[in-house]
């Protein structure tokens, strides 16, 4: 459903009442099992993103369930209502990505359809075709296709974003990088395959989000980024600077954020070897958006490698308050769960308050010495000091104190850490753990494959594979290598 036909279901929302969205979600889950011995996963973004109108007619079990809780004759007393499109429609109003997640898509056979990928507060939003493709055999872990010798050839169009998806029985979509799949067509003359771990859900259409959006932005701007650093070049040696935003005044802002992390990482690269004692970092990124930078920018997987290897027992801590949770599409989430764990791959211990006021503060590194680095959340594109005044330090040092001390996922276990911190974001940890089981096989570049130079998935794969094994390896075994 796109944003303009989206309505808000004011009837469910008025027949919830004063039950909050995570005890309805529970009532549901609970009923559900009772009526057909089932375990489902209702969750409170389940209950908002039907009372915001993103979806307008969700399973049987679950309008009988509602039905039942909330004491209406049916389903259309709480407002759902079966949308019909008309093909027509189709063509000339794109789908909206996660529409497409738990096969509420609405993708013809044999089409080509284009999908509206979201924006987001820095994000700028595109569009992705996806040709739908018949899948004519389904083994193990593999749906096998077809393509006709026209899509093949759509695929390899290079203006352009498109993926092959597929469907099962059940009507739930998977999907594969056009390119990748172009390639192997190339390659052979037979049927290809679509791994399985590709389903379209809350963890690929995030990966999706972000890759089409951060890779748009930096494509956009390839060819003045190296001119922006050689311009910015002369603040390198320099222990403390900031940089205007103007000076950089026709760059999409994504790119204003990758040139001050590039330079706030090599800022803290440089200085790294003043901090005699393991490192307490305080990061910015609050939302999944901000945070998929640490698992596509390829300056900051480096940087994560470099620290690591240099320090055994970091200690990284994220603000994240209520309000991010209530206003972030469960998609967003997930790639923040995401980059928590490639953090703990790391060996980097998370932490995390949940008071907004704390939101403001600068990014920081502090142990024997401080240094502070901050490009998220400012009026410039950077601000670095190798050498803060006193009183900073002193801040730094108390806030370090407090999230040794209180951190919400507090725990001695990696494992227990995400968790906690995947309750708190209200996802799945079950489902969390078994989708990235499924990904450490196949390989997040069969979903998608960046194209700038400036990104890669490496990051996503090395936390995927971290979140697999969690229970056999050491975190620091599989990424600082």
């Amino acid at each position: 459903m796109t944003g303009g036909d989206r309505q808000p279901n004011d009837a469910l929302r008025t027949a919830r009442g004063a039950l909050s969205q995570a005890t309805l979600a529970d009532q549901v889950n609970a009923a559900i099992y009772r009526a057909t011995g089932r375990e489902t996963v209702i969750t409170a973004k389940s209950i908002s993103d039907w009372e915001r109108g993103w979806y307008s007619w969700p399973s049987a079990d679950v309008r009988m369930a509602l039905c039942e809780i909330l004491g209406a004759p049916d389903a259309a007393a709480l407002g759902f209502f079966k949308r019909r499109t008309r093909r027509a429609a189709l063509e000339t109003s794109p789908l909206v990505l996660p529409d497409l997640i738990s096969g509420r898509g609405l993708v013809s056979v044999g089409s080509s359809n284009v999908v509206r990928v979201p924006d987001g507060r820095f994000f700028a939003g595109g569009e992705l075709v996806m040709h739908h493709c018949i899948a004519d055999e389904a083994g193990r872990g593999w749906l096998m296709i077809n393509p006709s010798d026209g899509v093949t050839t759509s695929l390899r169009r290079t203006d352009r974003w498109s993926a092959v998806v597929t469907s099962d029985a059940d009507g739930k979509y998977y999907v594969s990088d056009s390119r990748r799949f172009a390639r192997q067509t190339g390659r052979r003359t037979n049927r290809q395959p679509v791994a399985a771990a590709n389903v379209v859900d809350d963890l690929t259409a995030g990966i999706i989000w972000a890759v089409v959006n951060t890779d748009n932005a930096l494509l956009a701007d390839d060819a003045q980024i190296e001119a922006s650093q050689s311009r910015l070049g002369h603040y390198v040696e320099q222990s403390a600077s900031m940089a205007a935003l103007n000076e950089v005044p026709d760059l999409e802002l994504v790119t204003r954020h990758w040139l001050g992390s590039s330079f706030c990482s090599r800022h803290i690269s440089r200085h790294v070897s003043r901090l005699a004692q393991e490192p307490f970092f305080w990061t910015r990124e609050q939302s999944g958006e901000e945070a998929s930078s640490w698992l596509l920018w390829n300056h900051k997987l480096d940087y994560l490698r470099y620290t690591s290897k240099r320090f055994a027992g970091m200690r990284r801590a994220f603000c994240v308050p209520e309000r991010e949770i209530d206003t972030s599409p469960q998609y967003e989430k997930v790639l923040l769960l995401l980059t928590m764990a490639l953090m703990e791959a790391f060996g980097i211990t998370v932490e995390l308050t949940t008071d907004s006021s704390l939101g403001p503060v600068e990014g920081f590194v502090i142990a024997s010495e401080a240094i502070a680095a901050n490009w998220l959340g400012g009026e410039e594109l950077w601000h670095v000091d190798a050498r803060p005044e006193r009183s900073r330090r002193a801040a730094y040092q108390d806030l370090s104190d407090e999230l040794a001390a209180n951190s919400v996922i507090a725990s001695d276990c990696s494992a227990a850490r995400l968790e906690w911190m995947a309750d708190y974001l209200g996802v799945s940890w079950r489902w969390f753990r078994r989708r990235c089981e499924e990904l450490a096989v196949a390989g997040i570049d069969g979903i998608v494959q960046p194209r700038s130079r400036h990104l890669s998935t490496r990051g996503l794969d090395a936390a995927v594979r971290y979140v697999a094994h969690i229970h056999t390896i050491e975190g620091s075994c599989l990424a600082r290598c």
